[in-house]
């Protein structure tokens, strides 16, 4: 590695979480990763950070062209879309 950071492009993380009903509540988080592994790994760390553990991860897309240019996520950044 060279010491540059790779180019942060924006995923749609799609993930999964039981309520305390027993039902299913799908969240969608807009990620700004270098790639859709450390996208998916981002919004992990966060997760446990916040004591968050019964969910999974059912999605992890880079976003579209339109979608990116509304998102308008820096560099490491996390949004809640829905």
């Amino acid at each position: 590695m060279t010491g540059e950071s790779a180019m942060q492009v924006p995923f749609v993380t799609t993930v999964l979480f039981a309520d305390r009903d027993g039902m299913t509540v799908r969240l969608q988080y807009g990620v700004a990763a270098p790639s859709e592994r450390e996208a998916r790994c981002e919004i992990e760390r966060r997760l446990i950070n916040q004591e968050i553990y019964n969910y999974s991860i059912s999605e992890v897309r880079q976003a579209t062209s339109s979608e990116a240019e509304s998102l308008n996520l820096p560099e490491g950044g996390i949004i809640l879309l829905n």
